[in-house]
């Protein structure tokens, strides 16, 4: 019981991982684009929301696909 408790934290633990480091990725080039446009900030951001959209959707699709895979029914 407890290496399936510990397979299934592992697991999660991965599908949280790759969204982090997907948004910090995100944040790292917005930080760099907006130092170097200032002006065009509220472009900058809104051509940001697609892909922070895109990756919120990836990473909770892969979290209920991990979560019917490993439901019992």
């Amino acid at each position: 019981m407890a290496s399936t408790a510990l397979f299934f934290i592992l697991i999660f633990y991965i599908l949280m991982l790759i969204p982090c480091l997907g948004v910090g990725w995100i944040g790292y080039k917005l930080i760099t684009r907006l130092g170097r446009y200032p002006s065009k900030t509220p472009a900058i951001q809104v051509g940001i929301m697609l892909k922070l959209i895109i990756v919120e959707v990836v990473s909770l699709t892969l979290i209920l696909l991990m979560f019917k895979i490993l439901v019992a029914e």
